[in-house]
């Protein structure tokens, strides 16, 4: 093993399990909702339309707080700010159990999102402080995979925390939302603990080790700067990636928030909603793998991303006209496969394009204004349910927010290493 891999190792070892894992609860406590929702509509009066809308505001919250947070993160270092953001946001979601009227939960949900705000965006630069290009893209495949992994076990986990009903005088509904916060409030002390700021602070690397990867950080930040865009198209590129992010989220949590209610539809009970809902994320979690590998080995991030906003975008499509029961079930885990798999893969073009205190901005800038589409996805479908007592107009407009999305990351295809492919694919495939 030479000093690159063994140092990658490393620092792989060290930083992505507890990345994934912080992820990993951040998705369960934004998308327990649509789970516990299956229930406390009922028990508190809540109409389809306030339904989407306190889902919705969730964005309110993560929009206020997300470009401050991020430059915080890039001038304070992630070990602290993570940790407080965890504590808090691990607060808030367990308060989500003590809701009593619409406005309690608006504001419960503007909250938890104001806490989580600077965290997933955090994260993705973090990243980029810690491993070179070549690995970048695997890693943030990893990262993002928590996502789907949330879908998988958390639904299920919401499903069997249903049944404690009753117990210590709470509904099941808020056993959900207590179970599944409390980790939070946890993993923030193990952050102090594992989570180091920058490489020239790793005491966990030995001299030679800490000098390489310095040293391939430096060499990898004045590529991007050198390679990156000019100043003056500097934020139409920022402008560009944020509408395609947009899409993007506004697909995934539109579809996050109202899967449980979609599968319920079908006339499945309950406790069976919670493990049909897992499916399709199963299906996103093993496509995500396949695509980020494929990705590492063909180059070419704007074009994977664009191919999997068209699968998303079928997929929700032949959900809205899809006949109840295992064929609605495959559209849906197709929708999946394409979301997730398009959100993996996006990253890896802004934070190429993009180095230092820039990187920092700009992803704040394209995940904060792209989570207006977290907001618009949410409320889309609540009023679209609430209007035509279906689901299906709903999902068309999801999937039309992604065609645009792909049709945006399409314009950052690598034209060089598409021709490549389609002339030699064998040669190309082997690229990285």
């Amino acid at each position: 093993m030479n000093l690159e891999e063994q140092v990658m190792r490393k620092v792989s070892r060290r930083l992505t399990p507890l990345l994934m894992i912080l992820y990993f609860v951040a998705y369960v406590d934004r998308i327990n909702l649509g789970f516990a929702g299956l229930t406390m509509n009922k028990d508190l009066g809540l109409t389809p339309q306030v339904f989407g809308l306190g889902a919705a505001f969730f964005f309110v919250g993560y929009l206020s707080l997300q470009i401050p947070g991020n430059l915080l993160i890039h001038k304070m270092g992630a070990r602290r700010l993570t940790a407080l953001m965890a504590f808090t946001w691990g607060l808030f979601a367990v308060g989500m159990a003590f809701v009593w009227d619409a406005h309690s939960f608006y504001a419960a949900r503007f909250f938890l999102g104001a806490a989580e705000s600077a965290f997933a965006p955090g994260m993705i630069f973090y990243i980029s402080l810690w491993f070179p290009k070549k690995y970048r893209g695997r890693v943030l495949t990893h990262f993002i995979l928590a996502n789907p992994l949330a879908g998988v076990i958390g639904l299920p986990l919401s499903a069997l925390l249903m049944k404690l009903h009753g117990v210590a005088n709470l509904t099941g509904w808020q056993w959900v939302f207590v179970g599944e916060g409390l980790p939070a409030i946890l993993l923030a002390f193990v952050t102090l603990r594992v989570l180091t700021d920058r490489p020239s602070d790793a005491t966990w690397l030995n001299a030679t080790e800490k000098q390489w990867l310095v040293s391939a950080m430096e060499h990898d930040v004045a590529e991007r700067k050198s390679k990156g865009p000019a100043r003056g198209h500097a934020k139409l590129h920022a402008s560009l990636l944020a509408l395609c992010y947009f899409g993007i989220i506004m697909g995934l949590y539109g579809f996050g928030l109202w899967l449980p209610q979609i599968v319920k539809s079908f006339g499945v009970s309950t406790f069976e909603t919670g493990f049909i809902s897992a499916v399709p994320y199963i299906a996103a979690a093993v496509f995500m793998l396949y695509w980020g590998r494929r990705l590492d080995r063909a180059g070419n991030a704007g074009w994977h991303t664009a191919m999997a906003c068209l699968i998303g975008c079928m997929g929700l499509v032949a959900t809205a006209f899809a006949p109840p029961g295992v064929i609605a079930v495959l559209m849906l885990s197709i929708a999946a496969m394409g979301l997730f798999s398009a959100l993996s893969t996006f990253w890896t073009t802004p934070t190429n394009l993009f180095a230092g205190s820039a990187a920092a901005a700009c992803i704040g800038f394209v995940a904060s204004m792209g989570h207006i589409g977290g907001f618009t996805g949410p409320y889309l479908m609540g009023v679209m349910l609430a209007t035509t007592h279906s689901h299906a107009m709903g999902l068309c407009g999801l999937a039309s927010a992604l065609g645009l999305a792909g049709v945006v990351m399409w314009y950052y295809r690598d034209k060089a290493s598409s021709r490549k492919r389609e002339l030699t694919p064998t040669t190309a495939s082997h690229r990285h």
